[in-house]
């Protein structure tokens, strides 16, 4: 068997090279670790490996079709943050530079905030609760749930205000903990 640690990067063909550089960098906090424009690329890092995500010019970006919901292959890139603190930091950063999100949901052991990048790709980013391996050793459930959403010049929507997990959200897990594995888990 493979024995891999772990996704090294994602390389995503893009329209606008600068744009898709500004928005990468300018909006979601990646810094770049090298340009080549000889071989094509901007290679960009969240600081923990040389790269993350790598960003190509498109040679014929007109001739090109945009990403569309439903495709095959690539839905979305997740990115995970380290607190609920930095999910709520990031919907209100993500307003505020006139990103639109486009949804938002619990999926019982994590919040998640959905949105694309300039191109159309679709990304998310997400806090997941402590050792969510271990709290749903028998599977989560399909216990989506869809979160409200508000605009930048509205006040954050009371999920995001609020403490995560809190008490109801714990008893949610403690009620998925107790149900027995599904036969898709064994």
């Amino acid at each position: 068997m493979i024995n891999l640690s772990g996704i090294g990067h994602v390389l995503l063909r893009v329209t606008d090279e600068e744009a898709s550089k500004r928005f990468y960098r300018d909006v979601l906090g990646f810094r770049i670790a090298e340009q080549d424009p000889e071989h094509g690329g901007v290679f960009m890092t969240l600081g923990d490996g040389f790269h993350t995500i790598d960003i190509a010019q498109h040679p014929a970006p007109q001739d090109a079709p945009k990403p569309r919901h439903g495709q095959l292959g690539l839905a979305h890139i997740a990115f995970k943050v380290a607190s609920y603190a930095a999910l709520r930091e990031a919907y209100a950063h993500l307003l505020k530079n006139g990103v639109e999100i486009q949804r938002a949901a619990d999926h019982v052991c994590q919040r998640s905030i959905y949105f694309a990048d300039p191109d159309g790709n679709g990304l998310e980013i997400y806090y997941e609760m402590p050792k969510a391996l271990d709290l749903f050793p028998n599977g989560r459930g399909d216990e989506d749930e869809v979160l409200p959403l508000s605009s930048a010049d509205a006040p954050l929507p009371q999920w995001l205000v609020e403490e995560w997990p809190g008490p109801g959200a714990m008893a949610k897990v403690e009620r998925l903990r107790r149900q027995p594995a599904s036969p898709a888990t064994n």
